[in-house]
């Protein structure tokens, strides 16, 4: 990356040439927004890589930055005698759609900086895909009756169908 004569900052040659002028403060606000989701989706993702490490022993039983979902998992689902391997199909299922509102979320902020402004073709699927998974979320706490941690993910959920919400609704 570099600044060219113009003051315009070159990505690559084959990308288009994005001016610091063209970066408003709300569109500035608005990448936040969805660097923010895609930061914190990353940690959701690493912790549960970390806690994935430790069930097959790569990392300690006792490694501490893990999530506690494939145990929380284990534990929800014990009520209906499921196969020990339904738990970690569960929670390796959780982890896939997790990495993909990673990629998403990448993807759109990636699009809208190269476009000067949000790409809502992009900005709409990584929010499908994650308010699909706090969905699936809460259909399954209904099922295993995990009433308990529910709450956060309903929490969860309008925290990113506002975030939504205001993407459209603040000036471009």
């Amino acid at each position: 990356m570099f600044i060219d004569d113009e003051g315009c900052l070159q990505l690559s040659k084959w990308t288009r040439a994005v001016t610091v002028a063209n970066l408003t403060i709300f569109f500035s606000l608005k990448l936040g927004l969805l660097a923010f989701w895609n930061l914190w989706y990353v940690i959701a993702v690493t912790t549960n890589l970390c806690e994935g490490f430790a069930e097959l022993r790569i990392f300690p039983k006792t490694w501490r930055f893990a999530s506690g979902n494939l145990r929380a998992i284990t534990e929800a689902t014990n009520k209906y005698s499921p196969s020990c391997r339904l738990p970690r199909l569960l929670f390796f299922g959780v982890l896939c759609w997790q990495l993909a509102v990673v990629f998403l979320f990448a993807a759109a902020i990636v699009a809208s900086m190269l476009a000067g402004s949000l790409h809502s073709e992009a900005v709409h699927a990584a929010f499908l895909v994650a308010l699909g998974l706090w969905s699936a979320f809460m259909l399954a706490d209904e099922i295993l009756k995990q009433y308990d941690v529910e709450h956060s993910h309903v929490l969860f959920f309008l925290a990113q169908l506002l975030t939504l919400v205001a993407l459209h609704m603040l000036p471009s």
